[in-house]
């Protein structure tokens, strides 16, 4: 069976977050993402549990698909939704069910953008290994600046974890060999464009799906397509 292309990260739902304003731009989005290749794209909205509750948050995101919903057409990839879940203090015990990928325990986290502690590392752990969060760490070359993180990136990395990388990394001379590297190294397995818009931000997975090809081989591309699918197929099967 052939491998789809995944896009595990994305803003495209209309009118939700700093993502796609409208329901015409959204289409715009999934048209250039169907053009790249993209076959599952996975929408994953903005939650900041300190901006709003998680019934709040799944209403929003429900009108917004809604909408997109009434507008979608046979040639556009297949949509999944779940949200880009801003890491907070004690998570884990919060019910994050509702935040998952459709169907699955797949949960995107997006940590802070600061120094890390221990405290941030037992958190993850507790989710992955208590509550059996199928955890992803969204773009997490963002975050190697800051002091230790690169240290306690590597004790994440131990843990059953998956890690996700945007294609502008790899687009982009000053962090292009960071981002191959995260993949050389096992350690980012997953792709996501984290589309917000038409224009600085538009859909952009196949370019850095080349880089990776480029600089790291047809087959180390192909493992991570095999990683993207077998997570998701496993989760979807799993939770039936």
């Amino acid at each position: 069976m052939a491998l789809a292309v995944i896009d595990f990260h994305s803003h495209m739902l209309p009118g939700i977050d700093d993502g796609s304003p409208n329901v015409e731009t959204s289409i715009q989005m999934l048209h250039m993402a169907a053009e790249q290749g993209v076959q599952i794209q996975i929408l994953t909205p903005h939650y900041y549990p300190w901006k709003e509750e998680i019934d709040s948050f799944r209403a929003r995101r429900r009108d917004s698909l809604s909408r997109l919903k009434g507008e979608l057409t046979p040639e556009l990839p297949k949509l999944l939704y779940g949200a880009e879940v801003a890491y907070f203090h004690h998570m884990s015990k919060q019910e994050l069910s509702p935040l998952c990928i459709s169907g699955t325990r797949i949960l995107l986290i997006e940590m802070p953008f600061e120094s890390w502690d221990s405290m941030v590392v037992d958190e993850i752990a507790t989710l992955c290994l208590n509550q059996k969060f199928r955890v992803i760490l969204a773009h997490v070359e963002r975050f190697l600046s800051y002091r230790g993180n690169q240290e306690l990136l590597d004790k994440l990395s131990d843990l059953p974890i998956y890690m996700q990388c945007n294609a502008e990394a790899f687009l982009k001379w000053g962090t292009r060999r960071k981002a191959l590297e995260l993949v050389s190294s096992g350690k980012v397995q997953l792709l996501g464009s984290d589309a917000h818009n038409l224009s600085n931000r538009k859909p952009n997975l196949a370019a850095g799906r080349h880089m990776v090809e480029k600089h790291l081989g047809a087959e180390t591309l192909r493992q991570m397509d095999q990683a993207a699918n077998t997570l998701l197929q496993k989760e979807l099967v799993t939770q039936k």
